[in-house]
């Protein structure tokens, strides 16, 4: 009798507790960059995934939502005292974020050790995050620096005509995986790198890298900076005559729709490869934009647009597994499978590494209607994965 009335005591309180996670909220982590000169990406980013979590009244599932914002200044020591924080004091249920590469490496083992779910949104695309690093709870929805930029090689080779190119980009982890991937391809389709020029993360004067390039010896230039580094960089290429000289083609980054306005002129006439585009007809896009200008009263971008989509893929996981996140099997197998038909950034997926499968774009910037907006050219390459390759 004695047992009989014990079991059913312990039943009621696992009851209670159970149904106290139910009515509980859901903590995300939102590790991202807001201070230095990735500052704007890291921003945007956070703000495209409150947008869509605000959309649909911080709630999902019957639990409500509760983001919990921390910034990493774009250094890995620091995220990591933010990414403990977060998971041992705050106990959230999952991360996500994530601007610079070497924090999500410098993360990685951490948050694998802990199995804390981390959907990597905004940028952060380093390539062995989501390969020969996997882990079974990261995720990604901004894209790998390969991804990014392996499907433009050929495409400013043959199309573009661009036979022979001087790259540019900033000297750490992204510039160099990133510049790698466009050479690998463009290479490959038959034309010639002349010059490959890093200029440090941060810098203001350009002046010593620009000298370095000469109309006589190339084409084009591709360039690879973000942030206030992709406005210096933009605004001194005019300033040293070399717009009206040699075209200027580069990363999705250099062509982000938000430092866009204050490069101005300097911007027009620019070509990239991008996973997003402002200037995306579609109805899910145009929402997306006129949703986010309400809310943050600037124009909407690439990166917004990435954590706009985590949010929404995080939400539709949490829905199939009705609210239960601390299932954590359930919950990662219900976010492995999340497809997004209609999305700002198109129909979207994850491969089996858990990173995004995504349509490209060809961009050109324009001055239109008081905007300088990346306007499509034409599409690129339908269902881009991190494997992507070259075919002649």
């Amino acid at each position: 009798m004695k047992t009989r009335v014990f079991a059913a005591a312990i039943a009621a309180v696992l009851c209670v507790v159970s149904g106290a996670w139910a009515q509980g909220p859901i903590k995300i982590g939102v590790i991202q960059t807001f201070s230095g000169p990735l500052a704007v990406i890291g921003t945007d980013a956070a703000n495209g995934f409150q947008l869509y979590f605000d959309e649909i009244g911080n709630k999902v599932a019957g639990r409500a939502i509760q983001l919990i914002k921390e910034d990493d200044a774009a250094n890995p020591a620091q995220a990591m005292e933010r990414a403990r924080r977060l998971i041992e004091r705050e106990q959230v249920h999952l991360l996500s974020g994530i601007t610079n590469s070497a924090v999500a490496y410098a993360m990685r083992d951490y948050v694998d050790g802990k199995q804390t779910p981390l959907v990597i949104m905004g940028a952060a695309g380093a390539n062995g995050i989501t390969n020969e690093r996997a882990s079974p709870y990261i995720f990604r929805t901004s894209f790998t620096n390969r991804q990014l930029n392996a499907p433009f090689g050929p495409y400013v080779c043959e199309k573009l005509g661009h036979k022979k190119i001087v790259l540019m980009a900033s000297d750490f982890v992204t510039g160099k995986e990133q510049s790698a991937a466009f050479k690998e391809t463009y290479t490959q389709a038959g034309c010639q790198v002349v010059k490959e020029i890093f200029a440090p993360l941060g810098t203001v004067d350009f002046a010593p890298f620009l000298s370095q390039v000469s109309a006589g010896e190339t084409d084009a230039v591709w360039a690879m900076f973000f942030g206030a580094d992709a406005i210096a960089f933009v605004k001194q290429y005019q300033a040293f005559g070399l717009k009206g000289k040699l075209p200027l083609v580069g990363s999705a980054g250099i062509a982000d729709e938000r430092i866009l306005q204050p490069m101005g002129e300097a911007a027009v006439g620019m070509t990239a490869g991008m996973f997003y585009a402002y200037g995306l007809d579609t109805p899910a896009n145009k929402a997306f934009i006129q949703s986010y200008r309400a809310k943050f009263n600037h124009i909407a971008d690439t990166v917004a647009a990435s954590g706009y989509v985590a949010a929404q893929m995080i939400a539709k996981a949490i829905e199939a597994v009705d609210g239960k996140i601390e299932d954590k099997d359930k919950f990662l197998a219900a976010l492995r499978t999340v497809k997004l038909e209609t999305s700002p950034m198109g129909p979207i997926r994850l491969d089996a590494k858990q990173n995004i499968v995504f349509d490209m774009y060809v961009s050109r910037v324009e001055h239109r209607d008081g905007l300088f907006i990346p306007v499509v050219v034409e599409k690129l390459a339908s269902g881009v994965d991190q494997f992507w390759q070259y075919k002649k």
